[in-house]
C-alpha cells in the first residue's frame, strides 16, 4: 500500500474510532479492538515509509550558526583589525620565539620580523613545519630586546585575532618574563574556538584543514610560512562572514559529515600547527 493510501485509511480508522466514543458492551468491545489494530497497522505502515525520510533529514548537514556569522561580520568591519601568528623553536615551555608576523584586515604586512633565540636550537622537524630555516636566523634573526620593541608597537592599538590564541599569549608571557621584557598587551580572541561553535562543537580543527575548506589552501611546508597562515586566518574570518563551510566536492557515495556534541571547551588543541 502507497503512503498516501496507508494516509486515508488510517485517517478514516481513526475518524470512525472517535466517533464511536466510549465502550459500551462486549461486542462493541471487540469490534473496537479490531479497529485499533487496523489503526495500529496503518500506522506503522506510514512509519516504516516515513522512516527513510527521517533518516535524510538526520544527515542534512548542519547549517552555520547565525551568531559565528554576525560575530565574524562584526570583527572584520573593525578598522584596527589584526592577524597574528607566532613561531617557536618548538612546543616545550622552554621554546623560544623565533619568527612573529602581523597582518591586517587587507592582508598588508604590519609586522614580520625573524628573532634569533638565544637558549633553544631550531630541530630540522620544527624547521619543516613552520617554513623558518637555521641559516635565515642567522641571517636575517634580530636581538629580542630590538624585536620586542617593534612587536609592542605593531600590537598597540590593534584588536588582535589568532588562532589558538592562548598559546599565542603563553609564548609572549614566557618570552617577557624569560627575558626581563615588559609585558605586551594582546586585545583580540581566539578565532579557532569560534570556528569551533561555527562548526557545531567540532574539536581538533586545524588552520590548515578549515582552509582547504574554504578554497583557501595553505602551501604544503617547508614552503609555508607564518605569513601563509596568517593569511588564511583572514580568508576563514571572511568565509565565515558569508557564511562559507566547505566547497569542497563531495566525494561519490560520501554521507554529510555528523557534527559532534561535546559540550567541553578545554580540550581545544594547544598547538597553532
Amino acid at each position: 500500500m502507497s503512503l498516501d493510501a496507508s494516509l486515508d485509511a488510517l485517517t478514516t480508522a481513526l475518524h470512525l474510532e472517535q466517533e464511536a466514543g466510549l465502550v459500551n458492551g462486549l461486542d462493541d468491545l471487540s469490534a473496537r479492538k479490531l479497529r485499533r489494530e487496523t489503526i495500529l497497522r496503518h500506522w506503522q505502515t506510514v512509519q516504516a515509509a516515513l522512516s527513510p525520510i527521517e533518516q535524510q533529514m538526520r544527515d542534512l548537514p548542519s547549517l552555520p550558526p547565525d551568531a559565528q556569522i554576525q560575530w565574524a561580520q562584526a570583527v572584520l568591519a573593525l578598522p584596527n583589525l589584526a592577524f597574528m601568528e607566532i613561531d617557536t623553536t618548538g612546543l616545550q615551555a622552554d621554546d623560544e620565539i623565533i619568527r612573529f608576523t602581523l597582518i591586517d584586515r587587507h592582508f598588508v604586512t604590519l609586522e614580520d620580523v625573524l628573532i634569533q633565540p638565544t637558549t633553544r636550537r631550531l630541530s630540522a622537524e620544527v624547521s619543516h613545519i613552520n617554513g623558518i630555516t637555521p641559516e635565515a636566523l642567522a641571517r636575517e634573526g634580530l636581538p629580542i630586546a630590538e624585536a620586542w620593541q617593534r612587536i609592542q608597537s605593531a600590537l598597540t592599538g590593534r584588536y588582535v585575532i589568532s588562532f589558538a590564541q592562548d598559546w599565542d599569549l603563553k609564548q609572549l608571557k614566557a618570552c617577557a618574563e624569560r627575558h626581563k621584557l615588559p609585558p605586551v598587551i594582546v586585545i583580540g580572541e581566539d578565532l579557532q574556538r569560534h570556528c569551533t561553535a561555527y562548526y557545531h562543537r567540532e574539536y581538533a580543527l586545524q588552520l590548515a584543514a578549515l582552509c582547504e575548506r574554504i578554497g583557501h589552501p595553505l602551501p604544503q611546508p617547508p614552503q609555508q610560512t607564518s605569513l601563509h597562515r596568517a593569511q588564511g586566518q583572514l580568508h576563514l574570518l571572511t568565509a565565515m562572514a558569508h557564511a562559507v563551510t566547505d566547497v569542497r566536492s563531495p566525494k561519490p557515495g560520501a554521507e554529510a559529515p555528523t557534527m559532534p556534541t561535546n559540550e567541553e571547551d578545554d580540550d581545544l588543541d594547544a598547538s597553532p600547527f
